[in-house]
């Protein structure tokens, strides 16, 4: 991996990841700032490819290029973190509020944790469970993940990640799940830690924490009660094209840098990046 530059050296941070598609640095960039904004000590890393960079990615304290173009690299990423305690957090998300100083804490007594099941991923019933007869329902969302740097852990998300890439690339074998799911990196995730799968035993009893909603939730959850004012915000697509201004400067960055969107994607051994 290389490294363009590192301001600064900490044991907790935040990491964002923009892959394939420029959109995903142009969003960044808004989030990271953002992020600086309301946590002005915080130190954020951005793993994306070095042809979408541009002096606006001084914003952040350290950038690392050579990484896979996937649209789930974020799991790839998120096992080579620089901290020893991480919160992995989407590019189409803003903070919102100072406590997003505290998420960290989150960790202590846990491995991993992530938000709840956010409402916008629902919309088709099937996406709400795991299962045909919708008795497994999705705990959790990947949009968001704080983890600690142990071997265990870092070795799950490596795993994770390979799991992820053989899930997209093989037949779809589970009779009982909608196919749907054969898309999703969450299925893989409730896959290695359901204890359903005896190959994935080791991680069975992944300490997991599920924080509270308003650390992670969405822009259609706008007028819900929280306990405490949002933390963290996950924009839809659809919420930012509707800020025509924000969208159309977005849209004009977004041309200026290569389009990797059909690029063949890896489907083997990813350890070839390292």
């Amino acid at each position: 991996m290389k490294v363009q530059f590192c301001n600064k050296k900490s044991d907790s941070g935040f990491i964002y990841v923009a892959s394939c598609d420029k959109l995903y640095y142009e969003l960044a960039l808004i989030s990271c700032q953002t992020l600086k904004d309301f946590y002005p000590d915080a130190n954020a890393t951005l793993f994306t490819h070095e042809q979408f960079l541009d002096k606006r990615a001084e914003i952040f304290d350290q950038v690392i290029t050579e990484i896979p173009i996937h649209i789930r690299a974020k799991m790839w990423c998120m096992a080579r973190t620089p901290y020893k305690k991480t919160l992995y957090n989407d590019c189409d998300s803003i903070i919102r509020h100072k406590d997003v100083n505290k998420i960290h804490d989150f960790l202590d007594g846990y491995d991993m944790f992530f938000g709840s099941q956010l409402t916008y991923t629902v919309y088709d019933y099937r996406w709400a469970f795991i299962d045909k007869d919708a008795t497994i329902g999705v705990k959790y969302h990947g949009s968001l993940c704080g983890y600690r740097s142990s071997e265990f852990v870092l070795q799950f998300i490596q795993d994770w990640f390979d799991e992820y890439l053989k899930q997209r690339n093989s037949p779809w074998l589970y009779e009982n799940y909608h196919s749907v799911w054969q898309q999703f990196d969450m299925f893989t995730l409730w896959k290695m830690t359901s204890g359903t799968f005896p190959e994935f035993d080791k991680y069975k009893n992944m300490r997991i924490n599920i924080i509270p909603r308003r650390f992670n939730n969405t822009c259609v959850e706008i007028s819900q009660e929280f306990e405490g004012k949002p933390v963290i915000t996950q924009v839809d697509r659809l919420t930012i094209k509707k800020t025509q201004s924000l969208w159309k400067k977005i849209s004009s960055e977004r041309q200026n840098g290569p389009d990797f969107t059909k690029t063949k994607e890896i489907t083997g051994s990813t350890y070839e990046f390292d």
